[in-house]
């Protein structure tokens, strides 16, 4: 279990300092403090985390830099997120920040409020929307919306499992957080049994790699790629996966650029064009692209796509 402390309640204190500093506006307080408190002790990972954003606060990104460098030394796991922030500042490709132990460590901590926070003080309703852009797209085309197997990947609490689970004959979830998976264990269907009929603590990659060719009817991500930067691996195994005619639906952040970006809120968003042509490369068909924001971040929609594709 990754720990943010020194180890010495003295230094731990001051690192709370620092960070009380940094978030009441004197970021030079914070590094006045934190220059102090790595002088005692230059391994305290965190210190050095906080280095970096009180730097950024100055509007210092190479000094910034450095200091998120000197973490990823000494935490080459990134439990806090480092490569995220240096790929804000442009300091690291899109391409090279995701951090599964980051995410893993994040949703831990998030677990018991996630339903609450998400749906009301977020409005999230990706697992709605994703749901009736797939009815819709059954309809249209004439094919039964229902699906053998489903696949959710990173199903959190099991949001999106409940809005699809009356269409699915055989559930599977997947989600890096044991706490997210264990909130997810626990939801039961109206008959009593569980939601899920198959749950794993696991990253997206590793989970579709351990499911055979061409079982799946249906693989659905709801909200999930926003926590990665390169998705080509998770669409060529999800393609793998999948049925012929099988469905692939998503959604993901957008932004009016190209490629891969870091926004300040620490998700990765996707370009459309990106995500067309990664689709294509891996043999799937994109057949529903649209413009949908997921949740509201600061009053504000934030912007995003929902895509289905479909395996040919």
């Amino acid at each position: 279990m990754y720990s943010a402390s020194s180890g010495d309640e003295r230094l731990d204190r001051r690192y709370a300092w620092a960070e009380a500093a940094l978030k009441d506006g004197d970021p030079q307080a914070a590094i006045d403090i934190l220059d102090q408190t790595l002088a005692e002790n230059y391994g305290f990972t965190a210190a050095w985390h906080l280095y970096g954003l009180a730097q950024e606060a100055l509007g210092h990104n190479e000094e910034a830099a450095t200091a998120w460098r000197q973490y990823l030394d000494l935490d080459p796991n990134d439990h806090m997120g480092a490569k995220l922030d240096l790929a804000r500042i442009g300091a690291l490709a899109a391409e090279q920040a995701t951090s599964e132990n980051f995410s893993g460590a994040l949703f831990d901590g998030y677990a018991e409020r996630f339903d609450s926070h998400l749906v009301g003080t977020l409005q999230y309703q990706a697992p709605a929307l994703l749901r009736e852009a797939l009815a819709r797209h059954c309809e249209q085309t004439g094919r039964p919306f229902r699906f053998g197997t489903v696949l959710d990947l990173g199903c959190g609490t099991g949001l999106m499992g409940e809005a699809i689970r009356a269409e699915t004959e055989f559930l599977a979830g997947c989600d890096l957080s044991p706490r997210m998976i264990a909130k997810a264990r626990d939801k039961l269907r109206g008959n009593g049994s569980p939601l899920y009929d198959k749950l794993a603590t696991a990253g997206l990659t590793a989970f579709l790699a351990s499911r055979p060719d061409a079982s799946a009817d249906l693989v659905i991500a709801a909200d999930v790629f926003v926590y990665l930067g390169d998705l080509a691996p998770s669409f060529h195994q999800s393609a793998r996966v999948l049925k012929a005619g099988g469905l692939f639906a998503f959604t993901v952040q957008s932004h009016d650029g190209e490629g891969i970006a870091v926004g300040q809120d620490r998700r990765f968003a996707h370009a459309e064009g990106w995500i067309r042509e990664a689709l294509v490369k891996a043999r799937l068909k994109p057949v529903l692209v649209e413009q949908q924001s997921t949740r509201i971040d600061r009053g504000q929609p934030v912007p995003g796509l929902l895509i289905i594709a479909e395996r040919r």
